[in-house]
Formats: structure tokens, C-alpha cells, sequence
């Protein structure tokens, strides 16, 4: 065995000196991990980490899924604080890098994050998603993108409810922000393999754990964030669209098929759910 040689064994004990005597520390559990699927979006890192540092100082974990544009070096060389980590993959896609991810996470809370996302300077937004953990110990999924007061696979059906800075309770929500108890994630079983093979986009994935949630007593909540832009416009450049449309396409039909067979039997109980939900919501005290 060749031993390190003295040029490295320096720079390692300088490098070890300069970390015990920094301002970060190492935490052992967390508030919140902040979980970023990362694609060939290497133009938004800099406006995305620097968005991210923003909102605290939480663990943050990127899954870099095997870009092909420089983002993986681009990430290596912002990744530098004590709780910063790189998962490296293969062009895998979002329901199986994920998961690693979410069940490699030391935080109860973790909030899932997209490439394309543009992070608001304002950080109300979390501090309120975490009371709401905090102070109801059956939420499991809060979203901030869209959400949905029914799952018929008839968009006209189903309409979105797309901003409001009011927490509500509702059927089920879009990534992203998505914030999950980590806890309750595990407990459900995690993301349905079956709604993508591998390197396909998982299309309603997020929203199947969702309805699964409200049937096994947890809830799902709901507060508008504009990591998309604006209430009501997205600009529809996401990667799927991008590198995977007809295949994002078809699985989107027969996800939203699955999804519709699987929970019509408990929609009667799903809505009675969220509308208890909200009632109490709306005669607790402030």
C-alpha cells in the first residue's frame, strides 16, 4: 500500500485546521434539508444556490443526475459547508434519486427542489411551513406550487388552486417547494416505483403519495410560493419537456389513469377528509 504522499498529507492537515476553526459546524440533526434534483440546468446554480443559502443555514443535498453541461463541477465547487452533500447518479430521474435522497437526509423536514426553480429572497414563506409541521403532527405534505381539490383525470374536473398566501388543506399537491416529514414518508412506503421506468419522468408521482397520505390519516397541505414565477404562469421549459416530452406525455396519461382507478373508491372519504380538515382550520385560534 502506497501511503499518501507529504505534499497531500500538508494540505489534508491544513484543511483540517481551517474547518475546526470555521464559523459552520457540522449538525448531527438538522431543521430542514433542502433536497435539489439537479438536470443540464447548470445556467440557474448560481441564482439556485445562492437562493437556497438564503433561507438559512439547513442541510442541503443535491442529487445531480448524470448532467452532461458542467453541473456537476459547477455544484462541487459551491458544496463546501459542513452539511452540504453531493449525490451522484446516472440519469436515473426524480422518483428514484429521490427517494436516496429524502432517506439519506438527518432532518425530519425536507423540502424538494427543482433545477428550474427560482428561489424568493423572502423567507416567510418557510418559516410558516415549518410552524405548520411543528404545530400538527398529522401533516405530511405541504406544496407551494399547485394544488387540487380533486384528482378526476378530467382537467376540467380538476382544476388547480394556483396561489394565495393562505394554508388550506387539499386532495393533493405539486413539486415544488414540497416539503414532506420524513417520518411519514418512510411510513407511507415513498414514491410508487411503478409510475416511471428508469430515466423516465415520474409524472404525478408527487401527487399519488399525496392521496395515499389522506387515507392512511395523515394530511396534505397546501400555501402558494413562487418558485415557478407568478401565480398562474410557468414558463413550460422544464427538462422533461425538454429531453423526454412524448414519453413525459404518455406517462402522464396512464399515471393519471392509475391514479383515478386506485383512489375513486376512497374519494368520498378523501373529500370528507379535507373538508373536516379545513373546518377545524378555520375555527382555531389564530
Amino acid at each position: 500500500m502506497t501511503a499518501p504522499d507529504r505534499e497531500t498529507i500538508k494540505r489534508v492537515k491544513a484543511d483540517k485546521r481551517r474547518r475546526r476553526y470555521a464559523a459552520g459546524k457540522y449538525q448531527d440533526w438538522p431543521r430542514l434539508a433542502l433536497i435539489v434534483q439537479s438536470f443540464n440546468r447548470t445556467a440557474n446554480l448560481e441564482q439556485l444556490i445562492n437562493g437556497l443559502r438564503g433561507l438559512g443555514d439547513h442541510e442541503l443535498i443535491v442529487c445531480e443526475d448524470g448532467s452532461l453541461d458542467g453541473s456537476h463541477e459547477k455544484w462541487m465547487s459551491y458544496l463546501t459547508r459542513p452539511n452540504d452533500f453531493l449525490i451522484h447518479s446516472n440519469d436515473l430521474h426524480e422518483i428514484r434519486i429521490l427517494d436516496r435522497a429524502i432517506r439519506f437526509a438527518r432532518s425530519d423536514i425536507v423540502c424538494l427542489v427543482q433545477d428550474d426553480d427560482v428561489i424568493p429572497r423572502e423567507t416567510d414563506w418557510l418559516e410558516s411551513a415549518l410552524a405548520q409541521f411543528a404545530d400538527n403532527p398529522s401533516l405530511a405534505i405541504l406544496g407551494g406550487f399547485m394544488g387540487f381539490e380533486s384528482f378526476d383525470p378530467d382537467p376540467a374536473k380538476a382544476k388547480p388552486i394556483w396561489g394565495g398566501d393562505e394554508f388550506r388543506f387539499v386532495h393533493h399537491v405539486n413539486i415544488g417547494p414540497y416539503l414532506i416529514r420524513r417520518r411519514s414518508y418512510e411510513a407511507l412506503g415513498g414514491w410508487d416505483y411503478s409510475f416511471s421506468e428508469v430515466g423516465e419522468p415520474g409524472i404525478c408521482f408527487d401527487n399519488e403519495l399525496c392521496l395515499r397520505a389522506w387515507i392512511n390519516d395523515y394530511q396534505v397541505g397546501y400555501r402558494f410560493v413562487p418558485f415557478k414565477g407568478p401565480a398562474g404562469h410557468y414558463a413550460a421549459d422544464g427538462g422533461t419537456a425538454l429531453f423526454s416530452n412524448n414519453i413525459r406525455l404518455r406517462n402522464s396519461v396512464r399515471n393519471s389513469d392509475t391514479i383515478f382507478e386506485t383512489y375513486r373508491p376512497h374519494a368520498g372519504r378523501i373529500d370528507q377528509l379535507v373538508a373536516a380538515a379545513n373546518a377545524d382550520l378555520a375555527t382555531s385560534p389564530a
